[in-house]
């Protein structure tokens, strides 16, 4: 009985980002109860705002008094991709990856290593609320192996464990079939110990402390060094309705290198500031994000990849700097019925030049652009066919442009 009810119970309902509030019907396997357990609404409740966390799985045990649930799922994805009019050297569409020189100006390939699976372990205390422990990895490992992307507990104000950073909106971000996502946009993972809590009227707060890592451009004088400080986020945010919120938050992050020529450790306060917001207004949903801070780079989507936190100060041998770095995003949604959603989105990262770091470097990443259009249709609860158009722009010190355009079409299968 519990089976066959778990069977024809679905949900068709679409979430701010457009997918499906359940990925399929949920069944649920269990020896005593025989409707459906109030269990399965604290996977909903324990999600995390991003749009590629699953929601509820489709398979769930249940223990014999509904208070325990043990979720196994995720989803099947495969996308081809082709580049034309210059080409992106990578499966995620990165300004920083455009290639520049004697490159091939197309090129074609099939990705399916975003595909995901998870576990995820609720229940209910008096003492500690719905509480969730959650694993969750995709196979972007060396050689296509396992790679761990979630392992967390969160429990009342509490989480513990390797997630998404707390200087990002989870919950802000843009839909794309593209993994990386916007240039421009805060991402990254991280080890950290987070208190959350929940005041009256929507606002809500939070601090954590995250495992550093910072990336800098080494040389023969000066190298990124151990560091000694967790980075430290903070923020704010205001919800009036569950699909609608601002939020403001900041970081502080203490960056050490080691001069080689004087034989000394040196120390740079980094900073960060960040807006964001998910507004709706009936099918129509509005996200876009701010950021701007020194030594920061590697937060950033698309900066990551140029290890600019701290680099070599040409006037100082031996002395390493922060560079000043901003992104941002805009994007808009539209969502035709509950099966079928458009979206469109800009984003733009910059790193900023001091001291003459951009004569002495001329070949060196100064900007990137990415621009996104896609449309998206649910043939059922579990599929999800996608097609979308992506433009990018990447700009050096000396103004020298190299641009790609890539179009995929993408096939999501939840389980």
């Amino acid at each position: 009985m519990s089976l066959l009810s778990g069977l024809f119970a679905s949900a068709q309902a679409q979430n701010a980002n457009g997918t499906s509030e359940m990925p399929a019907p949920v069944v649920y396997i269990t020896e005593n109860v025989y409707e459906q357990p109030d269990i399965i609404a604290v996977f909903n409740n324990t999600h995390s705002g991003y749009f590629r966390d699953p929601k509820a799985p489709r398979f769930i045990f249940v223990d014999q008094q509904g208070k325990w649930g043990l979720g196994i799922g995720g989803y099947v994805q495969t996308k081809a991709e082709y580049d034309f009019g210059g080409i992106v050297d990578d499966v995620d569409f990165e300004p920083s990856a455009i290639a520049t020189g004697d490159k091939a100006s197309s090129a074609f390939r099939m990705d399916a290593t975003t595909s995901l699976l998870f576990l995820k372990l609720v229940g209910r205390s008096a003492w500690f609320g719905d509480f969730s422990v959650y694993t969750a990895g995709t196979w972007r490992g060396a050689n296509n192996t396992f790679k761990l992307h979630n392992a967390y507990m969160k429990f009342k104000y509490l989480t513990v464990g390797y997630d998404t950073g707390n200087f990002m909106d989870d919950a802000a971000v843009p839909f794309t079939l593209d993994y990386a996502g916007p240039c421009g946009m805060l991402f990254y993972r991280t080890v950290q110990a987070l208190f959350h809590y929940g005041f009256d009227w929507g606002l809500s707060m939070g601090l954590a402390l995250e495992t550093p890592e910072a990336k800098g451009i080494n040389s023969d004088y000066a190298t990124v060094g151990a560091q000694r400080m967790p980075n430290i986020p903070i923020y704010f945010r205001y919800a009036w309705d569950q699909n609608s919120h601002v939020r403001l938050g900041g970081i502080l992050r203490d960056l050490s290198y080691d001069d080689h020529l004087n034989g000394k450790n040196y120390q740079k306060l980094a900073w960060g500031a960040q807006a964001s917001t998910l507004m709706t207004f009936g099918n129509v949903q509005l996200r876009g994000q701010y950021c701007v801070g020194e030594g920061i780079a590697s937060l950033f989507n698309d900066l990551s990849n140029v290890d600019a936190d701290l680099v070599p100060n040409p006037n100082k041998p031996g002395a390493m700097m922060k560079m000043l770095t901003d992104g941002w995003y805009a994007s808009v949604q539209y969502n035709f019925t509950s099966k079928l959603f458009a979206s469109a989105t800009y984003s733009q990262c910059t790193v900023h030049s001091r001291n003459g770091y951009n004569i002495a470097n001329p070949d060196n990443y100064k900007r990137g652009q990415y621009v996104v259009a896609n449309v998206c249709y649910h043939l059922s609860p579990n599929l999800q066919l996608g097609a979308e158009y992506l433009h990018g722009w990447r700009v050096d010190y000396e103004g020298d442009t190299n641009n790609a355009n890539r179009v995929n079409l993408s096939a999501q299968f939840n389980f």
